[in-house]
């Protein structure tokens, strides 16, 4: 191994431990904030039901708009719980268990999780799946909820009512790929580089935190999301995967990886 090897190697390690460090501290923070939120939205959840048992005293004549603005409330309140959901599983992301998986079985499983809320929204499932894939090492339940699951219903609100979701497998040399491909109307030019950033969403009530939790769920598993755009056509989530390897999480809990031959790996830098 040369100088410029072990120093490289080096600075690499030094940038996990940086990185593992800061997200350690933002996690901390997710997590005080998460219960000083909680507890008055518990307490708003609780009231709504209390006034919801009185309505039926209430005139029917007004009992009509006050269901309409209670509904409105308690739609309002699951969305930030699901907004601090999903913020916690972006600050303090579970360790990771990883087994070699293969990639056509889990995403036939994901599709069956997704399948009633598309056969609702009158949205075909066309699969083209690869056969005989390498196996990938994964983290089946983070990969298939905070990944393709995602993704999944990413394509689905895009589209709307009506329209196809297509999923495709495929292997590269040092890779495989899933891809969730919609047939809606893609993203606006102007957005695309800003799609995986926090926070950002082109929905009218999205979070911003589903497609950065995709891309960095992939980071972590060594590979990468990516976007292939067709405005006015649909949009392309490719899922990239690096063939399986024995992995191991080193002392500073960063996912390191090692070939046949031993050599090591670090997972790129997220993005």
């Amino acid at each position: 191994m040369t100088a410029h090897s072990r120093s490289k190697k080096r600075l690499a390690r030094e940038a996990a431990e940086e990185r593992a460090s800061r997200m350690a501290y933002v996690g901390t923070l997710a997590s005080g904030l998460a219960h000083e939120i909680r507890s008055p939205l518990s307490s708003i959840k609780l009231n709504l039901d209390l006034l919801r048992e009185k309505l039926a005293a209430v005139p029917e004549a007004q009992r009509s708009e006050f269901e309409s603005r209670l509904g409105l409330i308690a739609r309002e309140v699951d969305g930030l719980q699901e907004l601090l959901t999903e913020f916690l599983t972006f600050a303090r992301p579970p360790k990771m268990q990883m087994m070699a998986t293969d990639v056509n079985d889990l995403v036939s499983q994901v599709i069956e999780l997704a399948m009633p809320e598309c056969e609702r929204k009158h949205i075909e499932i066309v699969r083209c799946f690869q056969k005989d894939l390498y196996p990938v090492a994964l983290d089946q339940h983070q990969f298939g909820r905070g990944v393709l699951l995602n993704l999944l219903t990413n394509a689905r609100e895009q589209l709307g009512e009506h329209g196809t979701i297509t999923l495709r497998t495929r292997e590269r040399q040092d890779s495989v790929e899933i891809v969730v491909e919609d047939n809606g109307g893609g993203v606006p030019e102007d957005l695309e580089e800003r799609i995986f950033d926090l926070f950002f969403s082109t929905k009218e009530h999205g979070t911003g935190l589903g497609l950065a939790i995709a891309r960095r769920i992939c980071q972590e598993h060594g590979g990468d999301l990516v976007l292939e755009n067709r405005p006015g056509h649909g949009a392309s989530f490719i899922a990239r995967l690096p063939k399986s390897r024995i992995l191991e999480y080193d002392s500073g809990e960063s996912l390191r990886s090692k070939d046949a031959d031993g050599s090591e790996h670090e997972p790129p830098e997220p993005q």
